[in-house]
Formats: C-alpha cells, sequence, structure tokens
C-alpha cells in the first residue's frame, strides 16, 4: 500500500488541501460540511496528477528517479494509468456535493492536469502558465465549495487571490526554468549522447555547449519581471476596493517589497545565482501574501 501513497506525493497534495481551506476561510470564518468534499477532492485530483506525470515519465525515471514506484516496478504502468484515472474519477464525484462551479472547476483542472503532464511540460511559458493557474485556482476552488452563488460578488476576493497567486508562481515558474537551465543542458546533452554516438553527433554537432535554450536570457527574465510588476501593481486592489481593511495593507507592503528585491536581483546582476536568490525571494513573497490575506480578513 505504500508505494501507492508515495506516488500521490501526499505532502504536495495536503498544499492543496490547505490552498483550499485558505479559499474557504475568504468566504466564511466558519468551513462549513461542504468543505470537506472539496478538501478531499482536491487531495484526490492533486495526487492523480501527480500520478499520470510519473505514467509518462517512466522512461526518463528510469535514469534519473529508478526508485519511485513506476520504475522500481513497485506499480506497474497501466496499474499506476488505471489509479489516475480512478482517483480523477472520485475527485470530481465528491465535487458533486458542493455545487456546479466547484464542479467545474474540479472538472477543468483535471483535464488541464492530464493535458499538462501528456503535452504540456516542456512548452516554455505555456506549460508554465498552466501549473500556475492550477496553484492559484486552488483557492478559488475553495471558494467556489462554500460560496452562495446566489451573491456572486462575494468571488471577487478569491479571483484576486487567484490571480496574485498565479502571477507570483509563474514568475518564479520562470525563474527557476533559467537556475537550472545549465544542468537541464547538460542533462540533455548526456542523454543525446548516450543514445546517439559515432559521426552521426558529429554531423549535428551535439557536443557539449552545442544545444542552446529556445529563448534569450534576457527576453526570459523580462517575462518574469513583467509578471511580477502586474502582481506589485494590482495587489493592493483588495485594499482600494474596500474589501479588505487596513491591515491587509500593512502586511502587504513586506510582501510587496520582496518582489520588488526579487526583481532588483534579476536585473543588477549578472551572477548566475541571481536565478536562486530571486525565485528564493518570490516564494518568501507568495508567503507573505497569503499571510497578508489571512491577516486582512481576520482583523
Amino acid at each position: 500500500m505504500l508505494p501507492y501513497l508515495k506516488i500521490l506525493r501526499p505532502v504536495n497534495c495536503l498544499m492543496s488541501v490547505i490552498a483550499v481551506l485558505i479559499g474557504v476561510f475568504l468566504i466564511t470564518k466558519i468551513p462549513p460540511i461542504a468543505a470537506l468534499p472539496a478538501a478531499i477532492a482536491a487531495f484526490l485530483i492533486a495526487g492523480a496528477g501527480n500520478v499520470i506525470n510519473d505514467f509518462v515519465d517512466i522512461e526518463a525515471d528510469k535514469i534519473n528517479r529508478p526508485k519511485r514506484p513506476i520504475p522500481s516496478g513497485k506499480i506497474k504502468p497501466k496499474t499506476a494509468l488505471g489509479y489516475s484515472a480512478a482517483l480523477f474519477a472520485v475527485g470530481i464525484c465528491l465535487s458533486v456535493f458542493t455545487n456546479w462551479l466547484a464542479l467545474v472547476i474540479a472538472a477543468a483542472n483535471s483535464f488541464l492536469l492530464i493535458v499538462y503532464s501528456t503535452h504540456l511540460k516542456n512548452r516554455m511559458f505555456v506549460g508554465n502558465a498552466v501549473v500556475s493557474y492550477l496553484v492559484g485556482s486552488t483557492f478559488l476552488f475553495g471558494s467556489a465549495a462554500v460560496l452562495d452563488l446566489s451573491n456572486p460578488n462575494l468571488l471577487i476576493l478569491p479571483l484576486l487571490l487567484m490571480l496574485l497567486a498565479s502571477l507570483s508562481n509563474f514568475s518564479r515558474e520562470v525563474v527557476k526554468t533559467l537556475e537550472d537551465l545549465e544542468g537541464d543542458k547538460l542533462a540533455f546533452i548526456k542523454k543525446a549522447v548516450a543514445k546517439v554516438k559515432g559521426k552521426v553527433l558529429e554531423k549535428f554537432g551535439v557536443k557539449s555547449g552545442g544545444v542552446r535554450f529556445k529563448y534569450s536570457i534576457k527576453f526570459t527574465t523580462g517575462v518574469a519581471i513583467a509578471a511580477l510588476l502586474v502582481v506589485i501593481i494590482i495587489s493592493p486592489l483588495p485594499y482600494l476596493l474596500k474589501i479588505l481593511g487596513l491591515s491587509y495593507l500593512v502586511v502587504l507592503i513586506p510582501t510587496d517589497l520582496a518582489f520588488i528585491a526579487s526583481i532588483y536581483t534579476l536585473v543588477s546582476s549578472k551572477n548566475k545565482k541571481r536565478f536562486s536568490k530571486s525565485s528564493k525571494l518570490i516564494k518568501v513573497g507568495m508567503f507573505l501574501g497569503l499571510i497578508a490575506y489571512i491577516v486582512g480578513i481576520t482583523f
């Protein structure tokens, strides 16, 4: 039974549950019973996404992560595929016990998790955007699950949190791609050299340093910075719209300062370690942003 739990990556799934509960908290401070099926659904759908991801990555994991349940032989590929389908189905079915909006989000996210694993994982920007939407939409899913659909205005705050979380996560995903670029390039070359030998390599020039990133570092960095700038610009909206009070604005100041420091790190240094430092600063900003929302609702 342990391999079937391990393949879900339960810690990541629990993070989804926490995001759902925060989304619930945006609507009501006393979670109703409707929050329970939504939280379980989020756990199962996130786990299903991890399983389908491992199923698609089986060949790469045989080399990079041979101890994972599928490449180690503890779970057969077809069994994993069936397991993932069952988890998706149960997660979507549980969403029926909430409302139609949460059901739509659960079904759409399940579809996107499958499409991402099978077609978008290595698509720069598009793949980053899908992952970032999925991260942000978990908050919206929690809010939608307990929402009185006759009062859709209550969704303004969850939608803003979703937008801020998605954009900041998108920026971090892009920066992390730059951080891992050299290692990913060398790993690609190593695999290519291992599979293709002799004069064919000379013909196509595949050697150390013989491949390059599709986009320029400057352009990719600019995309990450642009996303952060949008976050900084729209982050005061909950206060300006009088949805959250002054307490939100107070905690928002160090949040935006962390994002500004991340941008400064990216533009002021040419050191390769700037990507790692910037990524950590964005993570700090995202955490402080959640705290700002919670403080703003509570006080």
